[in-house]
């Protein structure tokens, strides 16, 4: 296996193929929709590795970078990311950490040893408290150094627990958000070597800018190299610490929110006091309106009182009043005998009874002033008098 760099320090692996023709993982996780561009498998070690590198450190800005396979299936560009190498000697160039030369040889060296057949696929920006969206300076950095149309740039927060991949348009010349992603679970035993002899926690010298001490290798450990059983080990203490940390996250998430139910809660108490004193104060109105009516009532009954002497008066007044009425139901009478009624399209004696007295009843009257026998018997045109 050879690595060259391009006249843009830009990383590139070529050499003999992997002996066991690749098939996609059956064990995965979707993280999104599915990115038609290109679909982009990243192995779960890679993924647990790279939120552990991200809050190493206090929590700093750092950069890693991506490695794996670049691979066609079924007229599919597909990405699989096998694993990750830390950013070491990476330098602050225009406001932005990028690659220096010295990052290029050292994850050139990390390939050589731990990841042999595979290639640098694309890069990871863990910017803790900053989201994953795409910096400007990240876009730039990533058109210098990473050329293919295939190498991603995956853009993580580690706090908040978020992250994105931004792979090449294929019109505009930038970077998209893809949609999505996969993870998927299988045996890697070239990440988790990497991770037994790169631990984040034991790398507290190297964010402080010191050189790590050298254990003094023991015989056993002269003797041998780590088994699969103790790989694995590992990359599930690395997940217990992640889940830890999560937990304790989610519980002082928790807490704020019990304490916003709480602050809550007494304001839902204060508006309801101040409901009750206004149902309160409505309640005494109410009281002193009853008050005013009943005294208004007493005043009218000592008016008619004082008014005695004149109900002779009004009992005269009533009773031309009532003559009135009279004399005018005789005029209405009158006016009603008078009245004419021409059968139109759809009339019938029933309805005419009901038009003019309110119900049935003046379909015999109806009848008898009009000579009628048969109540069905009537045209459209004809006359009616309508007692």
């Amino acid at each position: 296996m050879q690595y060259y760099f391009d006249g843009d320090s830009n990383l590139y692996g070529y050499g003999e193929e992997r002996e066991d023709s690749f098939t996609l993982p059956s064990k995965i996780r979707q993280m999104g929709a599915i990115e038609e561009n290109l679909k982009i498998y990243m192995e779960d070690y890679v993924y647990t590795y790279l939120y552990q590198y991200g809050k190493s450190g206090g929590g700093t800005e750092k950069l890693a970078a991506l490695v794996g396979q670049h691979l066609i299936i079924d007229d599919q560009q597909t990405l699989v990311i096998c694993g990750a190498i830390q950013g070491k000697y990476a330098q602050e160039t225009g406001g932005s950490l990028q690659f220096s030369d010295a990052t290029w040889e050292y994850i050139g060296s990390q390939m050589e040893k731990y990841f042999k057949g595979m290639t640098l696929v694309g890069w990871a920006h863990c910017q803790p408290g900053f989201g994953s969206f795409l910096m400007a300076k990240d876009e730039e950095f990533h058109k210098a150094h990473f050329q293919e149309p295939w190498q991603v740039l995956f853009a993580l927060d580690s706090l908040d627990k978020m992250d994105s991949f931004y792979i090449q348009q294929k019109d505009k010349g930038g970077l998209q958000q893809a949609k999505g992603y996969f993870i998927y679970y299988e045996k890697n035993e070239e990440m988790q070597e990497y991770m037994l002899d790169h631990h984040v926690s034991r790398r507290k010298e190297e964010a402080e800018g010191e050189k790590p001490k050298q254990e003094a290798p023991t015989e056993e450990r002269k003797r041998r190299r780590p088994t699969p059983e103790e790989r694995i080990d590992a990359a599930q203490e690395i997940r217990r610490v992640l889940q830890k940390r999560a937990k304790e996250a989610e519980a002082a998430q928790k807490s704020r929110y019990t304490m916003l139910a709480a602050v809550s809660c007494m304001l839902c108490l204060v508006c309801v006091c101040m409901g009750f004193g206004f149902v309160k104060g409505l309640e005494r109105l109410r009281s002193v309106e009853m008050k005013l009516a009943a005294v208004q009532t007493s005043y009218s009954a000592l008016a008619e009182d004082v008014e005695g002497v004149k109900s002779q008066a009004v009992f005269s007044a009533m009773a031309a009043i009532d003559m009135s009425a009279e004399e005018t139901e005789k005029e209405e009478q009158e006016t009603a005998e008078e009245r004419v009624h021409i059968v139109e399209e759809g009339d019938t004696l029933g309805y005419i009874s009901r038009k003019y007295y309110g119900d049935n009843s003046g379909v015999a009257r109806i009848m008898e002033a009009n000579g009628l026998e048969d109540a069905n018997k009537i045209v459209c045109g004809q006359q009616l008098v309508v007692p």
